[in-house]
């Protein structure tokens, strides 16, 4: 028998079935034998489709053996476990309420709000359920009512109050409980070893790691197990106690719907009988999220293992929030020397979450420091910086011809605005971001092939919305060298003046004026008046064209429109990088789109805006 001349590389049906048929051919046997219409050519099927079910499932396993290329989840969250990287569960949306109760049949200085009291609430045509996670104490201020403010409620509900999961006793005696639920968060995990619920002394702590866990410390692990469920183990009385398969382990946890809740801000309840409870809300419900995805794990897996849950680097302080936070899309870290005033010893943090219209209000900004204090080196103390933002004026003329055109001026508007959204969200919308005219204009002639040729231009703007009538001191960083004007004078005035930086319209002292700068590194405050334009100050501030920073000194605004006073500027780049700790954004209402008729000549009129 000859050894078979037959490609290996081919793994597809039809080539394998191929090579076997001119392996036959090529035996004296089968030389001249018809395989198209004989038995043998169901029999080459039949080797034919065996051995690229073979190859398939080869390849297949092969694939879920690394974390890079594996396909089924339970294969990702298992290679994520070699890393010691736990797979986040959902979690529980929280608000902050003050709660106030009014009850004829309450005599008494204090109310205890009961651990677990639920609050009701209706969202977006679903109703949820809130409890509290520990009692609180409403305090008397008139006669019957008692208020508690800051009170934290989480969505969600606790699993039945000790839940008897199952559990598997291995060969060596080891006991290890499963839980149920694949709806658990895994923060409100509660281990209970031969106790009741009042029993404080056999309750188990989450450890997430061996550091200072000794052998008669009673912790417990978490690892992730199929089918987004969790399993719980403990240490072998070696880090950690190690029940025995007789004694009795019992758990308790909230369930949540995640992410669903979010935004919830109308709160009830009925926990006091012959009471009435009025809930006024501080922070609408926020931070829910869904159970990590297969991506997020594994980007984040190896990540983990680099880190080893410590906050060095800057990528270190946006790897652990991210993995805390699932609500958050970017962080910024940076050194305190770099804000105004500068701050020693201290590390900046900005967040930018993947709902930009949500506030980050006081409540989630002190989680998230609280969650770095403990991680952060021993003299730096982490500081939340609220999130700025810098957005760009732009001005685009596109020219197209009428041989391709099937659709309205209007519509072809339409698609280029809503491709500058597409590019904001996918090339934005981060820290450390940079915005490129060309990368923009590129998408903007593929959308159509009326479009011929479009230019982009492109100008910085950063929003500040001041304290009305306090003068302020504000500093403005483009971090991008300006377009330095020629001198302003007054005598030819203000029509084609072309200056660096201006502003929109703000009104001071009754009077309705603007910023520009005088193109000798000066900033004025005119008054906006068309025909006749006078410069109220000459001496509000200072630019550095080369660096871009704009100073504004004793800075007075009596009134504004909008959400801010918008200070644009004209840079020589055509690609803008954002400032430190500054957020990119293109939003709709700074996109001003002009479209120009191109004839055959070549010679472009304008048809529309």
């Amino acid at each position: 028998m000859t050894t078979p001349n037959a490609s290996i590389t081919d793994l597809d049906f039809a080539s394998i079935k191929n090579s076997l048929k001119n392996y036959l051919k090529s035996q004296t046997q089968f030389k001249d034998y018809n395989f198209e219409g004989s038995n043998l050519n169901a029999l080459l099927d039949v080797l034919a489709f065996n051995t690229y079910q073979n190859n398939f499932y080869t390849n297949m396993a092969i694939n879920e053996m690394f974390l890079d290329t594996a396909v089924l989840k339970n294969s990702i969250v298992s290679h994520a476990k070699e890393l010691n990287y736990l797979p986040r569960s959902r979690k529980s949306p929280k608000a902050v309420i003050n709660v106030n109760i009014f009850s004829e049949t309450l005599d008494t200085e204090t109310y205890t709000i009961p651990q677990y009291s639920v609050f009701s609430s209706t969202y977006l045509g679903q109703n949820f359920t809130f409890i509290t996670n520990k009692s609180y104490i409403a305090r008397r201020i008139a006669t019957n009512t008692y208020q508690a403010d800051n009170v934290e409620i989480f969505e969600g509900q606790i699993l039945t109050s000790f839940q008897r999961e199952g559990f598997i006793v291995d060969d060596e005696g080891k006991l290890r409980v499963y839980l149920s639920n694949d709806n658990a968060d895994i923060d409100t995990l509660e281990v209970f070893v031969n106790a009741e619920a009042t029993d404080d002394l056999n309750i188990f702590t989450y450890a997430k790691d061996i550091f200072g866990v000794e052998a008669d410390s009673k912790v417990f692990y978490v690892e992730p197990y199929f089918d987004d469920r969790y399993s719980i183990y403990f240490g072998n009385d070696v880090y950690g106690i190690q029940p025995k398969d007789f004694e009795d382990v019992r758990v308790r946890y909230r369930i949540t719907s995640g992410e669903e809740a979010n935004g919830a801000s109308a709160f009830t309840a009925t926990f006091l009988e012959n009471g009435t409870i009025t809930c006024t809300t501080v922070a609408a419900a926020a931070g829910g999220a869904e159970r990590e995805s297969l991506e997020s794990i594994r980007f984040n897996a190896p990540k983990s293992l680099q880190i080893q849950e410590r906050a060095i680097t800057s990528t270190d302080y946006e790897i652990l929030l991210k993995q805390k936070f699932p609500t958050i899309k970017a962080v910024a870290a940076y050194s305190g020397d770099q804000l105004d005033p500068p701050q020693f010893g201290k590390v900046a943090v900005s967040v930018f979450l993947n709902d930009r219209t949500q506030l980050i209000s006081s409540t989630l900004a002190n989680s998230y420091i609280e969650y770095l204090e403990g991680r952060s080196p021993i003299g730096i103390e982490p500081i939340f910086v609220q999130t700025k933002y810098v957005y760009a004026d732009l001005e685009i003329q596109a020219y197209y011809t009428n041989k391709f055109l099937d659709k309205s001026i209007d519509e072809l508007e339409t698609l280029i605005r809503a491709q500058v959204q597409t590019y904001s969200d996918l090339y934005l919308e981060d820290f450390n971001k940079t915005f490129r005219a060309s990368n923009l204009s590129t998408q903007i002639d593929s959308i159509d092939t009326a479009i011929l040729s479009n230019d982009v231009i492109a100008m910085p703007i950063i929003e500040y919305a001041p304290i009305l009538n306090i003068a302020t001191n504000p500093v403005f960083k483009f971090e991008s060298e300006l377009i330095k004007p020629y001198p302003f004078d007054q005598s030819t005035g203000f029509k084609d003046y072309k200056p660096a930086i201006q502003s929109n319209e703000f009104d001071i002292e009754g009077a309705c004026v603007y910023i520009q700068d005088d193109g000798l590194g000066n900033i004025q405050i005119i008054t906006s008046d068309i025909t006749n334009p006078q410069i109220v100050r000459k001496d509000a501030g200072t630019v550095n064209y080369n660096t871009g920073e704009v100073k504004l000194t004793k800075f007075v605004v009596e009134s504004y429109t909008g959400t801010g006073i918008k200070i644009k500027a004209r840079v020589k780049s055509s690609d803008i990088e954002a400032p430190q700790g500054r957020v990119f954004i293109l939003r709709d209402q700074d996109v001003k789109v002009t479209l120009n008729l191109s004839d055959k000549t070549g010679t472009k009129t304008s048809a529309g805006s």
